[in-house]
């Protein structure tokens, strides 16, 4: 050793210069977990104390991402190369209830009055909630002429004893008028349909007439009795009316019927914008005629809307009741009918649905299938 090194370590050891300590570079990293790791340490150094769970908003989060390293074994051991001030300490497994406590009780959650009430609900949306859900017992009132329909009931009970009427589980096809339901333990007749509109979600929604067991009535919405039906109630269903023996009288000719015919699907040609302006808008009929006969004066016929049509498909039918098998179809698609008035008069046969639906009910009620049809599906469904 040099006399000028001797020199400097007796300067050194000088008591002057105890506190004197080389400066030391923290290392640096372009992992995020060790970056936010190193704030944390740059805020203890400038206030000289750990963050606080009670500090500022920002000082919560370093408080709680120092938790947060503490108690994650991996973030732990990435850190912990970093820590030149000792501040992680030495890892404590943590139980699942530890780590419970921790969620609930972090002080990033712990919101002032004031904050808390931005995500109070506000008064007029809890008044319209609670109306929402008390309007389907709210508006009931006594039915003035139950005695028409107590007989209906009588018969659905008699039937529910004797097993020809059975619960099932509630479909949105369902919905129809002339239906027994069973909601809230309370049986239902859905007795009227009426006011059909789309709503908001493009939806079929209309003012309805309930009539209870138990003497009442309401005019819900026909949406509101399909929430209810879902979440607590069934279809009624008359096994009686779903045999094969059934079906085969239903579309079996007598003497009465006419041997043959055709099932006739339609598009309107009217350019008036409240018609053309509808997608997969359908007229669907039954005639004995041809059906280039039926349609020869369209334009001047309410049915046709006034306007000449194409024919879009016809098939040719034997062995059924005609009356029967437009009836069914008519039926699986009511709650897809047009409301629209043509004059004076409402043709009842135009219905909104895509054809290839059209054309697969015709094929499976031929084949007698019992089917339903889902208009927010917009496909059909069996009701075996």
């Amino acid at each position: 050793m040099s006399k000028i090194d001797d020199w400097l370590q007796e300067v050194l050891q000088n008591p002057v210069f105890a506190d004197v300590k080389p400066q030391q570079h923290r290392a640096t990293s372009s992992d995020r977990l060790v970056k936010s790791f190193q704030e944390i340490l740059t805020f203890v150094e400038a206030n000289k104390r750990l963050p606080n769970s009670d500090g500022a908003f920002d000082e919560k989060k370093l408080y709680t991402r120092l938790d947060g390293i503490r108690k994650d074994k991996a973030k732990y051991d990435r850190c912990k190369a970093y820590d030149t001030l000792n501040i992680l300490g030495e890892y404590i497994e943590q139980t699942e209830e530890d780590i419970l406590k921790s969620i609930l009780n972090n002080p990033i959650f712990s919101l002032s009055p004031e904050a808390a009430s931005l995500f109070d609900m506000p008064q007029y949306m809890r008044e319209a909630e609670e109306r929402a859900q008390a309007e389907y017992v709210g508006k009931r009132t006594q039915c003035q002429d139950f005695d028409k329909f107590k007989p209906l009931f009588e018969i659905v009970h008699e039937g529910i004893d004797k097993g020809t009427h059975k619960l099932i589980k509630f479909k949105e096809a369902h919905l129809e008028q002339g239906a027994f339901f069973v909601v809230g333990g309370v049986l239902t007749y859905l007795a009227e349909i009426h006011e059909v509109q789309k709503d908001k979600n493009h939806k079929l929604d209309g003012r309805i007439r309930c009539i209870y067991d138990n003497g009442t009535e309401s005019d819900i919405l026909l949406r509101t009795l399909g929430k209810s039906l879902y979440l607590d109630g069934y279809t009624v269903q008359n096994t009686l009316f779903d045999t094969d023996e059934h079906l085969k009288k239903s579309f079996t000719i007598t003497e009465l019927d006419v041997a043959s015919g055709y099932i006739y699907v339609l598009k309107s040609k009217s350019v008036d914008p409240a018609i053309s302006s509808i997608k997969d808008l359908y007229k669907i009929g039954f005639t004995t005629q041809t059906v280039e006969e039926r349609i020869a004066n369209a334009r001047n016929e309410a049915t046709y809307l006034y306007a000449d049509v194409e024919i879009v498909a016809s098939w040719e039918v034997y062995n059924i009741k005609a009356v029967a098998f437009e009836n069914a179809l008519h039926k699986l698609f009511k709650r897809a009918q047009l409301q629209l008035a043509a004059g004076v008069a409402h043709p009842k046969e135009w219905y909104i649905v895509p054809y290839k639906i059209i054309e697969e009910a015709v094929s499976r009620l031929i084949q007698g299938e019992k089917i339903g049809y889902d208009i927010h599906l917009q496909k059909l469904v069996s009701e075996e």
